[in-house]
């Protein structure tokens, strides 16, 4: 019955995780979506159990793939002719933390 409730806990924190960061996307707030999605994507770290193992991975591809678009999103808004420094430091943020996640893989 624990691993059920740890694993619970934990799909918990990392799905409460998604909906604040998709908040803090559609508020502009790229720099906390970012951050909050680093820390779901490390919690689903802990789930070390045999049978947590697919809903892990699956939970990471997810949050890689909310990454990389925010990242494709902030590139288009940073470059190029209209581009605005104004997102710069949120675009250097997910650079950095696609890089350390593509990293431990």
């Amino acid at each position: 019955m624990r691993e059920g409730r740890y694993c619970q806990e934990h799909r918990s924190a990392i799905n409460k995780g998604f909906n604040e960061s998709d908040s803090f996307l559609l508020n502009k707030e790229y720099s906390m979506s970012i951050l909050t999605l680093k820390e779901a994507y490390y919690k689903t770290t802990e789930l070390q159990e045999t049978s947590c193992a697919q809903c892990a991975e699956l939970f990471r591809c997810t949050i890689t793939r909310s990454l990389e678009s925010i990242y494709n999103d902030l590139r288009r808004m940073t470059e190029g002719f209209f581009g605005t420094k104004r997102y710069q430091s949120s675009y250097e943020l997910v650079c950095s933390v696609l890089a350390e996640i593509k990293k431990e893989n």
